[in-house]
């Protein structure tokens, strides 16, 4: 996948909805300086390319739905795309990645219970062909959730 170029007024449009996702274009376009029509083209475009999207946090430790873990993953040479995969289509998976440096993939994942958590470590994700090892880090709390500061990569300002 190739990155897609980010200008000042995108940056602006991602930190306003970084700020709260439910912002109105009207509202995104009287903070960015644009029309509603042309907040509502770049966050097309940006959602149509895959760097922007809309998700829905809740924090299971604060909401008493269950538990979230780390799980770091050792996968057989030759095999990450295939384990990856699977494990993106596990519904207790939250996030996915594939990694450089001492695992080969991370997997956060949402269970009930300590026995759902052991079930979904033992009964599903330690039988994707291809898996070595599996380390599980138990998440006691969520310090913050966003992703990306966009504000970190603003061109400077001008004076």
């Amino acid at each position: 996948m190739t990155g897609v170029a980010l200008d000042d007024i995108d940056l602006k449009i991602v930190r306003t909805l970084q700020r709260d996702g439910r912002t109105s274009y009207s509202d995104i376009s009287r903070d960015v300086g644009v029309s509603a029509g042309t907040v509502r083209n770049r966050i097309n475009q940006m959602r149509s390319s895959g760097i922007l999207s809309v998700n829905v946090w809740l924090d299971p430790s604060l909401s008493g739905l269950g538990i979230h873990a780390t799980l770091l993953l050792k996968v057989r040479a030759g095999r990450l795309v295939e384990v990856a995969d699977a494990l993106s289509g596990l519904e207790e998976a939250g996030y996915v990645a594939t990694l450089a440096g001492a695992y080969d993939a991370v997997a956060d994942v949402f269970c009930r219970d300590v026995a759902h958590l052991r079930l979904l470590i033992h009964d599903k994700v330690q039988k994707i062909d291809g898996v070595l090892d599996v380390t599980t880090n138990l998440v006691t709390e969520n310090k913050r959730q966003l992703s990306l500061d966009a504000g970190a990569f603003a061109p400077p300002s001008r004076f």
